[in-house]
């Protein structure tokens, strides 16, 4: 048995299916992820029924299973709770819990989109998460605080990692018992991309980052984003929330000069006429060394009114945790920032 329990070390949640039945196995993992089995504890009191050569597999798995672990906790003015996690091969990513009861999941280190107001970017990516290394982020925050949503809005651009994220979304609702429709998809888009997360037997809430409805300033924004015209993203992303019942959540970074005129409330109505969406404008989060700034608040509410005016529903999101570096686009490869100091 002790070989068998050895192998158990930083196998992750998904080492626990071959080390029990199944169904004990798929119990363990929701008492895991609902942050119910610290070390030690009674399994009877869980439900969970063990033979002695059974608890002594479990109990090993708990005490050295995870593949990620907490480095660092860093705690808002707001409640919110960054964690910097540290991945088996010293990679680190960073999570977000937020008092709303989301967590902000990354699920890459890094990221390869380099948009030029956000952080993840600013280093490249270098490599993609497992569907393991995605769920424990929730296991973790859970263990911070009360979290019954999920948002892939962290590190990283889900599509370029999609079959994991999609696993993860299945997982998520199999083992941490979060419905899909409390999972939501952040991604810069893509005609094919897109049409491929219709295949999927679990499919998560879409949103859309798009941030400008300008195509030309919408390659100087977003670099290394699918270069499909806006129309088609737009209408492959639509596609996708009519088949899964939920509208598109279009994601608009605000940016001072840059995507706050008149004329682009103008090409965004256009852009996005007919389509079963709401717009989320988001308060840009300062960054160090990036030359952005937020609109005044009253530029913002003109453009939400005036979008709402054109039929369309949209709200201002102010982000959680900016002064720990923790909200919308502050998420970084923290040992590369400290590298490059």
């Amino acid at each position: 048995m002790s070989d068998a329990a050895d192998t158990l070390i930083g196998s992750g949640l998904s080492g626990l299916r071959g080390a029990l039945p199944e169904g004990k196995a798929l119990l363990a993992r929701r008492l895991v992820a609902a942050g119910r089995l610290p070390t030690p504890f009674d399994f009877d009191k869980q439900g969970l029924r063990l033979a002695p050569d059974e608890q002594v597999v479990l109990q090993r798995w708990l005490d050295a299973g995870l593949v990620t672990k907490v480095e660092q906790e860093s705690r808002s003015k707001d409640g919110t709770v960054k964690l910097l996690l540290a991945l088996h091969d010293g990679k680190k990513v960073e999570t977000v819990a937020m008092p709303i009861g989301a967590c902000c999941v990354s699920t890459q280190v890094g990221c390869a989109v380099g948009c030029r107001f956000c952080a993840s970017g600013l280093f490249g990516v270098e490599r993609h998460l497992s569907s393991d290394e995605i769920v424990e982020q929730i296991v973790h925050a859970r263990r911070v605080m009360r979290i019954d949503r999920v948002v892939f809005m962290g590190m990283g651009e889900p599509s370029h990692n999609l079959d994991n994220v999609m696993a993860a979304v299945a997982r998520i609702r199999d083992e941490v018992l979060i419905s899909p429709r409390r999972q939501t998809f952040s991604t810069v888009g893509g005609v094919k991309p897109l049409e491929r997360m219709r295949t999927f037997a679990v499919r998560p809430c879409l949103a859309l980052s798009l941030h400008t409805a300008n195509e030309a300033r919408r390659r100087e924004l977003l670099p290394r984003a699918h270069k499909d015209p806006l129309p088609d993203i737009v209408a492959a992303a639509d596609a996708y929330g009519r088949d899964v019942g939920t509208p598109v959540q279009i994601e608009w970074t605000m940016l001072a000069g840059i995507n706050d005129s008149d004329q682009d409330v103008d090409e965004l109505c256009t852009l996005l006429q007919g389509v079963r969406c709401y717009v989320n404008f988001i308060v840009y989060n300062p960054v160090d060394g990036l030359p952005f700034a937020a609109p005044d608040r009253e530029r913002i509410v003109a453009m939400v009114r005036a979008v709402k005016s054109r039929g369309i529903l949209a709200t201002i999101r102010d982000s959680s945790g900016p002064d720990a570096e923790a909200a919308c686009g502050q998420l970084r490869l923290r040992d590369r920032v400290q590298a490059s100091g």
